[in-house]
């Protein structure tokens, strides 16, 4: 007798997804460049919050760990010395605000947060490396 195979989780919703969520933080003027570019491009970003002059884009428990490695592999390596850093959550770590209380870039409601499966997270590390490497360099952000 064969067994169907094991049923994917259902994602879980969104709220669940912020209050755990591991952490992309980039100055904010880079942020919202970035954010602007991949908004004007189409791609999904997930939920993106304003905390003490940072962007910080929320992602799925078990994203960031990877991220570096991310970076390097798109040709924006340590090296550089930009400005983004990422944070896996941790069950001391403050929770984020609720969808109504929070400072959002970008609105978290209905989408879950980007995750190691999205092809949308090497777009964002990519948008956000570049943005952080024009301001640095004093350039007007991409379109």
């Amino acid at each position: 007798m064969t067994r169907p195979p094991p049923a994917v989780p259902a994602a879980p919703p969104a709220v669940a997804v912020w209050r755990g969520s591991d952490r992309v933080t980039v100055p904010l003027g880079p942020g919202r460049a970035a954010l602007g570019r991949l908004e004007r491009l189409g791609h999904g970003t997930g939920p993106v919050l304003r905390e003490a002059g940072l962007a910080v884009f929320l992602l799925a428990p078990g994203t960031a760990e990877p991220v570096p490695e991310l970076l390097g592999w798109l040709g924006w390596g340590p090296e550089l010395r930009l400005p983004i850093e990422a944070r896996a959550a941790h069950p001391g770590d403050p929770r984020v605000p609720g969808p109504r209380t929070a400072r959002w870039l970008r609105a978290g409601t209905g989408r879950p947060a980007l995750d190691l499966r999205s092809p949308g997270l090497l777009c964002l590390l990519d948008a956000l490396a570049d943005a952080c490497a024009r301001e640095r360099l004093g350039l007007p952000p991409a379109r």
